[in-house]
């Protein structure tokens, strides 16, 4: 089964449910290409860490660790319905869902994109929701205050001091549709440890020796 154009919410009772927007397309039985060798062999170790090099297809969990190279400016809100959590776009008071079609009081949500790299390349990382929450340590409402007295982007950006950053980011790849390319959508993010890091180092040259 292939799902396109679907997107998650919550159910009634507090569970996940993938829904399909109007847009959206179901295929019972999709034809698709044999993955390769390297394809099957990138999905066996979904989850494991990765150079950003190794990354070459969608749909795998996986982490990296990189330092952030530049953020994207785009505006860090954007607000959601609280009926079905179909994006609203950018708006600040009541406005009208076209997927559940009732006149709803949107919710901010986070977002936040961002260029990691890691010595042997760079990709494109995109946090949403809780995943930006933690990064940035503040929530929606505490970005928008910061936002009324620094509508600034380019300034607003600045005093994260993101840039420069280490970060290791666990998510799942994604192709962007609009610029053709691998991104990964980030689930968790935190500073990397020193020791812990140097233990995992010395445990992955003991599994390859």
């Amino acid at each position: 089964m292939k799902l396109s154009e679907a997107y998650t919410t919550l159910g009634l009772f507090g569970q996940p449910e993938l829904q399909l927007g109007r847009q959206g397309s179901l295929e019972i039985s999709p034809s698709e290409e044999v993955p390769s060798v390297n394809a099957i062999d990138a999905t066996a170790r979904a989850g494991a860490r990765l150079d950003i090099s190794e990354i070459g297809n969608e749909g795998l969990a996986l982490q990296v660790r990189g330092t952030v190279l530049r953020l994207f400016h785009r505006r860090p809100i954007f607000d959601i319905c609280p009926e079905c959590g179909r994006s609203l776009g950018s708006v600040d008071s009541n406005v009208v869902c076209e997927e559940c079609g009732k006149t709803v009081t949107p919710e901010h949500r986070l977002v936040l994109s961002l260029l990691l790299d890691d010595g042997t390349g760079n990709i494109r990382v995109v946090f949403f929701g809780d995943a930006a929450e933690r990064l940035l340590r503040m929530n929606a409402q505490q970005v928008l205050e910061v936002l009324k007295t620094k509508p600034d982007l380019a300034m607003f950006y600045d005093d994260l001091k993101l840039v420069g950053k280490e970060l290791l980011v666990s998510g799942k790849t994604r192709r962007d549709k609009y610029f053709d390319q691998i991104e990964l959508r980030a689930s968790g993010v935190e500073t990397p440890e020193p020791v812990q890091e140097a233990q995992d180092l010395l445990k992955r040259l003991k599994e390859t020796a």
